[in-house]
């Protein structure tokens, strides 16, 4: 079990790594159409915006946010079922 869930858990940063990469290509790629320069630059990250980046992971976790709040609010719990005595006296006897 422990192996398992080792493996998930790695399973799950290496996504992320992935979706991270991703957005860096499409953030890289998409910057250059807009103002004619990358806000993340090759050879010098101190005169890129990599605070553009950052508001987008930013932006990422608000809409998970709200997607979270979404899907708290639409919940229902199971109710609960109680034995009565008798029917735990039934359950007993049906037993033996």
């Amino acid at each position: 079990m422990r192996s398992s869930a080792t493996a998930l858990f790695w399973t799950a940063i290496s996504v992320g790594n992935y979706v991270c990469t991703l957005l860096v290509s499409l953030g890289h790629k998409y910057s250059a159409k807009l103002d004619g320069s990358n806000w993340l630059l090759d050879n010098n990250l101190n005169k890129g915006k990599l605070e553009l980046f950052y508001w987008l992971i930013t932006g990422s976790q608000v809409v998970n946010l709200l997607y979270y709040i979404c899907c708290a609010k639409l919940y229902t719990y199971k109710p609960i079922q109680t034995l009565t005595k008798d029917a735990e006296s039934e359950k007993g006897a049906s037993k033996v």
